[in-house]
């Protein structure tokens, strides 16, 4: 077996055993589906046999002479006795195949909710670092768009269930045709008849229906791949025209749209994109017809063979009437069944690059140490961080962004950390929440290296308020508690500490407003309310270490000032770390560092950087001009 034939077969053990996890019955249930399918086109092929012999001994008996009336009513009730039967049995394996159908169409719909669920739960629980790179973001985008072009995982069960019941079929029209090429007719055969029953006809018939089939396998695989190969190259396209089509239906950057006149740009971007996907589209149909047609002319000349070499063996005596319908649908069926296998079979080989993506996904791991040591709970919040000889590069970039940084953070202190865009502020951030790990160095919680610590508790003392935060279509105390379940007394205390609870009261159903248009009633808010609103998410926490990435960027210089006033109110006995441009919020904090191109280069109280000559200073009179009377 093959490196890929191995892979592939791994995939296949992948997806069945992940869907048996979610529902056992599905996949049997499936395959008793092809099954019922293949049993009720046997049935009439065979049961039709019967009849056909039947209604020719009637007519040779009738034709023969004088029939007793006994003779020919028995003729008549097993003709009858055999059409009511077949009927009937149609009507209950019928039944029994809607009444499947209608289940799987309920347990496809669960089983793709709950690998919907599945991926959800994964994207959501993977390392943050793990969850930023650029292959994760693919193996997630192309996850996404192989299920919707082909069905996912419930898609690829079937594309299985078609071969299994394929190969059920054919197994069991070859033991129907065995009797065929082995049964030879009785008396002299000449000419086309004695070559009819000869081992040479019976190797060039199935030298035929191999040839055949092995060109359509070549036909429908060329012709998957062409289909694949549509995917990847429109993977990028897709991306653009649904990033485009957004800008048609989202409200959020309407404003924008209308005050820069962009409808045309858009539109016009639109219509490009559309006309490449159309364009490709159409390459595709025209390589498809063109290999469909080959097909169906392949499979035209062999069903033709067949009828022939069936009707030369039935002139020259050597099957019935009836064995001439019942073979001539069983080669049918048979040829049907090879291509439809090897289609399958190809189309499996396509999916399971599909599902490689989702595999992929799925068996990522996360790499950060998970730590045992549980956070020591104190009363005094006596808490001490220190970044010891750290250095940290993000992944797949070498270029240092920290470099060599050692810094301690008390508990129950303001700092301030201060610094050039680009300078690593908010990367020295992420190390401490531990969204990464240092590449050199260690952080470290009380003496204690934080990636000993568990990893839930040890988020659990940090409230953040990010630059890039997010607030959600949901109840502003939902949005402030980050949970469904909340104490209403502290969610407005939070409320009142960032300084929006009147505006909270003045809202028709108060905390329970859902905020933003993207849920039923949902009420619009400033961007200097939402940055509020994840201020009191912060606070809600009560975690002894609040984190403000720019706490103030959306508001006006008065709910800035009312901020930074109540800002020992609102961290009090905590560790505030506070990441500004501007320098006036410097002057609450009782330690500054200043970061420049990955060093921190200089470290003090306001008072003591502003009289040093240095980036503090340069920063701070750059500014002066806007807080100084």
């Amino acid at each position: 077996m093959s490196k890929a034939e191995k892979r592939n077969g791994t995939s296949t053990r992948e997806i069945l055993r992940l869907v048996a996890g979610i529902r056992k019955s599905f996949f049997p249930l499936m395959l008793l589906e092809q099954l019922l399918a293949s049993a009720i086109l046997y049935l009439n092929i065979i049961v039709g046999a019967m009849v056909l012999d039947s209604v020719a001994e009637g007519i040779i008996t009738v034709h023969g002479g004088a029939v007793e009336a006994h003779t020919m009513a028995a003729l008549e009730q097993r003709l009858i006795r055999m059409a009511v039967g077949l009927v009937l049995l149609n009507m209950v394996l019928a039944l029994c195949r809607w009444g499947l159908n209608k289940w799987l169409i309920i347990l496809r719909r669960e089983v793709q909710d709950k690998i919907s669920k599945k991926l959800s739960e994964k994207c959501l629980t993977l390392d943050y670092q793990i969850l930023e790179r650029k292959d994760t973001l693919d193996y997630i985008e192309k996850a996404s768009e192989g299920s919707r072009m082909n069905g996912g995982v419930t898609g690829y069960c079937s594309a299985v269930g078609w071969v299994v019941g394929n190969i059920v079929s054919i197994l069991y029209s070859l033991s129907i045709l065995s009797r065929f090429f082995l049964v030879r007719g009785g008396g002299e055969r000449n000419g086309l008849a004695a070559f009819a029953e000869s081992l040479p006809a019976f190797l060039l018939m199935g030298f035929l229906m191999a040839a055949a089939v092995f060109f359509r396998f070549l036909i429908s695989r060329r012709g998957q791949r062409l289909q694949y190969q549509m995917y990847e190259d429109n993977l990028k396209g897709n991306r653009r025209f649904d990033a485009y089509f957004m800008f048609l239906h989202e409200y959020s950057p309407g404003k924008q749209v209308r005050i820069y006149d962009m409808a045309g740009m858009i539109l016009g971007g639109l219509r490009q994109e559309a006309a490449i996907l159309r364009k490709r589209r159409q390459e595709l149909f025209r390589s498809e017809t063109g290999m469909s047609m080959a097909t169906e002319i392949i499979m035209g000349v062999l069903l033709f063979a067949c009828y022939a070499f069936v009707g030369i063996r039935a002139v020259g005596g050597s099957i019935s009437i009836g064995e001439v319908s019942l073979y001539v649908g069983v080669l049918t069926s048979l040829l049907d069944n090879m291509s439809e296998l090897f289609g399958s079979m190809n189309w499996l080989q396509v999916m399971n690059q599909y599902m490689s993506n989702f595999t992929a996904l799925l068996s990522l791991k996360n790499e950060k140490y998970e730590g045992t040591i549980p956070i020591e709970k104190r009363l005094d919040n006596e808490y001490e961080l220190e970044f010891r000889n750290v250095s940290f590069h993000y992944p797949n970039n070498k270029d240092l962004v920290l470099k060599n940084i050692s810094a301690k953070i008390h508990v129950g202190r303001k700092m301030a950390i201060v610094g050039r865009n680009g300078s690593g502020k908010s990367t020295f951030i992420k190390l401490l929440c531990r969204l990464y790990d240092p590449t050199e160095g260690e952080i470290l919680l009380n003496g204690i290296d934080i990636r000993k610590y568990d990893y839930d508790e040890y988020r659990q003392i940090f409230g953040v308020v990010f630059q890039d935060f997010q607030l959600f279509s949901f109840p502003i105390a939902e949005n402030v508690a980050a949970s469904t379940e909340y104490e209403e007394r502290r969610v407005w205390d939070a409320l009142r500490q960032a300084g929006i609870e009147k505006r909270v009261k003045g809202m028709e159903d108060g905390i329970r407003t859902v905020i933003y248009q993207q849920g039923d009633d949902g009420v619009e808010i400033s961007g200097g309310e939402a940055q509020k609103l994840a201020i009191a998410r912060a606070l809600y926490r009560d975690a002894p270490v609040v984190i403000l990435d720019e706490p103030t960027a959306a508001l006006d210089p008065v709910s800035e000032l009312e901020i930074y006033e109540r800002f020992d109110e609102m961290v009090e006995h905590k560790t505030a770390i506070y990441i500004s441009h501007r320098m006036s919020s410097c002057r609450f904090c009782e330690n500054i560092l200043v970061f420049h191109q990955g060093d921190i280069l200089q470290m003090g109280s306001h008072e003591t950087l502003v009289e040093e000559d240095g980036l503090y200073r340069d920063l701070w009179e750059a500014q002066a001009q806007y807080y100084q009377a």
